[in-house]
Order: C-alpha cells, then structure tokens, then sequence
C-alpha cells in the first residue's frame, strides 16, 4: 500500500528542528610558540563545530602555522596517544584533526565533533602566535528549555536523571542518533529506547515518527527483515546488516509510540509492516515453535563476549507478540486472537524445551548448555515465567559468578525492566543507582557505551579509545525514574 517514497516523504515532513548554543570555553586566548600546547574545557559534554581565531604578536607570520587539534569526552580520551591505536572499528573515528594555517584568520572546522575537552597543539610555528576567539557551537533537536527537572527525591537519582537526558540530548540531532562521536547512525534498538526516554523527558514526537519512517523506507534481507540501522546524511541509505531481535524491536517500538500519542495514522501506515516483521520471524520457528540459528550476524542482544544469544532471541519474540498483540486489540483488529494464541503456545513451548528443571533456569542446547543473565530476562520479560518464580531466577542468575552478565547500558535496561515487571522495585532502583552511578563516580558527563565496573578498559572492539562515551541506549535511567515516580 505504502513505498519507500511515501515514507522518506513522511520522514523528512517530521525533521526535527535543531536548536543551537554557543559555548565559551575556560581559556579565552592563549600566546604560543612551536610545541606549546592548551587544553580548552568546555564545561559540559556538547556535540557540534569549533571556530576560533589565530593572529600574529608582533612579527607577521612567514610560513603557515601547523596546529593539532584534539577533542576528546573526557581527558583518558585526551591522553590517549592516538598513534598506538590498532584499529578494530576505523581509526578515522578517532577526533583529531592536523590542519595548516596560512594567513591570520578565524576558522571554523567543517566538521562536527562530541567532546567536552579540546586540546590544540601548535605542531609548528615560525613566529609566536596568538589563539583567540574559541566558541564551540552545540546542536541538538531537543528542546532543553521545556525539560522539567526530575522530582525524585533521591540526590544520586537526579545527579543520574541529569546526565541520562544530557545523554538523550546530545543523541538527539536530525534523529535519533546512536553515538553522536562514532556511528552517528539510527539503530533500531537505540531509537527503542531514545523514545521511551523522550516521551518522559523532552516529548519531541516528530523525531520519533521519523525514526519509525526511515526504518520503513529501508530495504528487507531475504528473510524479510527490516535493516537494523540506516543513515540520512547526506542522504538516506538503508543499512546492511538486518538482525532479528532489532527488526522485532521496530514492532515495540510502533506499539510504545501508539501507547504514548494514540496516533492511529501512524500505526495504521506501519501496521503491515510491523505484521510482515512477526511473520518473518515465525518463519524461522521449527517444527516446535522454537528459532533456528541463521547464519552470519543474526541477532544483537548485547556486546557481552562469548554470549550464546538465540534463547533472549526467543524471548524477544514473546514480547514483541504480547505487545503487538494488544496494539491490534486497542485498535480493533481481529487478527490480534490469532497473535494471542500463538503467544500462549510459544511460551508453552519455551517453557517445555528452554527449561532446564533441575537447575532451575533457562538453560539449554540451544545455547550450548550456557548460563546468562540475558536468557533469564528475556524468558522473564517474554512471559514464560513470573512471580516469585521468576524473581528468585533473576536474582540467582545475576549473583552467580559463572552466569554471563550483561556488559551494555542496553541490556541493563531490560535487567531493569524485568525488575520492574517483578515489583523488584527496591532492587530496580539499586541496580540503577549502582550501574549509573557507577558511570557517574568515575566522572560521566553523559553515559557510556559499554561499562564493567571492574574493567574500565572494556571495548567491544578491543580498544577503549573507540568507544562512545554518550551513547544513546545509556539514557533510559530518566524514563524509570520520571515513569515509576523515583
């Protein structure tokens, strides 16, 4: 009924707004000769361009000034020498930029940056120089002025409310961007939970239709799924990878947008869509109701090393049907009995083959007899277990040593989520405060990618200077604390 033209249509008809802010830094000029350095602070983490000036003291330059200049998250990031990075993701990702000056002028980089420090290093200079003018120019489509401060009551839990929609913030460009220093993509699973956190905090809903929009326009893989990220500068372009339980999590994503807005246009241009992802899956279910692995890159979960992931997998697909499920019914579709149905039948046969009786929990061959706190969750989440039951699995599972343990604030948003399912509410607000604030206590201006207590080194991709330190699925603490009253 609907092409790809309609929804990019639809998508840039909902482009955000972008509201500016210039940042004066603490040093306001700085004399300089060949290998001095200054470190500007910007005082608050921001996303945007640099500009300042340089100018002669007294003799005028006669040869072009060669500046290095750095921006960094924070200052380990700042430290880092850039030239022992061995590449995982791009090294191009890393901020530092090496530029020649030929005449005294004012510059303004091309290029957007995320950063609170900026380090400039005169690399050469023939004559004694001055750097003035600095002004870092932030940018972002939330509308900070309309925001309410949280009413916790908790002085941790606002300390974290802040720094979570800071982190929503500087996420929040053209769309919802996953990390606005690496990647600066849309990721389905990132968009999940930059609305949930939006509809709490700055209630932009154009900038989630048109997330849900350019998602559509995307092109299928031949399971039928939806990519799981797509990009829009300078030009839409539909992502590569089509990973399952992000294409199911698009189908949360419309149900939470109707649950907030009862916006039935919307959902009524996405219905089939959402119905096509569901049956892709389906597809893919054995002859008992259980997922086939697939090959290559096939379902995300979280960046926990070694995670045997499809039981989560299996999970995602049980809530995705519970939600989709009753978005049908509050609509008025009758086929919303035949999601029920086969609901109820897969949580039977979860419970049947994913079960693992005599150890209590859900282990199985699936996983290769392995034991995680993500499989737990999701059973939990997924409706296969509830009640005491479920919260003494949950609590077993994260105190257990040899259970892989979630590695990402994403996955710790559905370790939370669970535990609010539960009435875990004394244990939800712990795990946050400890998580969070974990963040908070080594200095997080907004909250990171990836995080380990105990290994501040941690990386995805091997190399902790690649990471993002604000990175959208970090924000979501503001949506459980403004949600549930914290």
């Amino acid at each position: 009924m609907y092409d790809r033209d309609f929804f990019l249509k639809k998508a840039q008809e909902n482009l955000p707004v972008l509201y500016y802010k210039d940042i004066t830094p603490d040093i306001t000029e700085f004399l300089a000769s060949t290998g001095d350095s200054v470190l500007l602070d910007l005082g608050e983490h921001a996303v945007g361009h640099f500009s300042f000036s340089f100018d002669n003291i007294e003799d005028f330059i006669d040869a072009p000034v060669r500046l290095i200049i750095k921006f960094g998250e924070d200052m380990r990031e700042i430290e880092d020498d850039f030239s022992l990075y061995e590449e995982g993701l791009s090294k191009t990702w890393l901020q530092e930029e090496i530029i020649n000056l030929d005449f005294p002028q004012k510059t303004a980089l091309p290029r957007r940056y995320a950063c609170r420090y900026i380090k400039i290093t005169v690399d050469k200079t023939n004559k004694p120089i001055k750097l003035f003018d600095f002004c870092f120019r932030a940018s972002t489509s939330a509308a900070v002025s309309a925001l309410k401060p949280s009413e916790a009551s908790d002085t941790l839990l606002k300390k974290i409310d802040l720094v979570a929609t800071n982190t929503l913030k500087e996420c929040m460009q053209t769309f919802f961007e996953d990390g606005p220093k690496r990647d600066r993509r849309l990721w389905i699973g990132d968009l999940r939970l930059e609305a949930l956190t939006n509809y709490y905090t700055f209630k932009n809903l154009e900038i989630t239709k048109r997330c849900l929009y350019l998602f559509a326009a995307g092109g299928r893989d031949k399971l039928g799924f939806l990519p799981s990220f797509v990009y829009d500068t300078p030009y839409y372009f539909s992502g590569s990878a089509h990973i399952a339980d992000y294409a199911l999590l698009f189908v949360v994503s419309v149900c939470d947008y109707y649950e907030h807005t009862a916006d039935r246009t919307v959902v009524d241009e996405l219905l089939d869509i959402c119905k096509s992802q569901l049956e892709s899956f389906r597809a893919i279910l054995d002859k008992n109701l259980i997922v086939t692995r697939q090959e290559g890159w096939f379902a995300f979960i979280d960046w926990c090393p070694g995670l045997e992931g499809l039981t989560a997998l299996q999970g995602v697909y049980l809530y995705t049907l519970e939600r989709f499920s009753k978005l049908l019914k509050a609509i008025g579709d009758d086929e919303h009995e035949k999601y029920s149905l086969h609901l109820c039948e897969v949580r039977r046969a979860c419970r049947e083959r994913l079960y693992d009786e005599n150890a209590g929990c859900f282990i199985n061959e699936l996983d290769n007899g392995q034991l995680s706190v993500h499989s737990q969750v999701w059973m939990i989440l997924g409706g296969v277990v509830d009640g005491k039951e479920a919260e003494e699995l949950l609590i077993s599972c994260l105190e257990n040593k040899n259970a892989k343990q979630p590695v990402t604030p994403y996955m710790r948003h559905y370790v939370t989520e669970a535990m609010f399912k539960l009435n875990m509410r004394d244990k939800a607000v712990q795990y946050l405060k400890t998580f969070w604030g974990g963040m908070l206590e080594h200095g997080a201006d907004t909250f990171w990618e990836a995080y380990i207590p105990e290994d501040l080194d941690f990386s995805p991709y091997d190399n902790r200077t690649i990471n993002s330190l604000c990175h959208a699925w970090s924000c979501t603490p503001s949506y459980f604390i403004r949600k549930y009253g914290l």
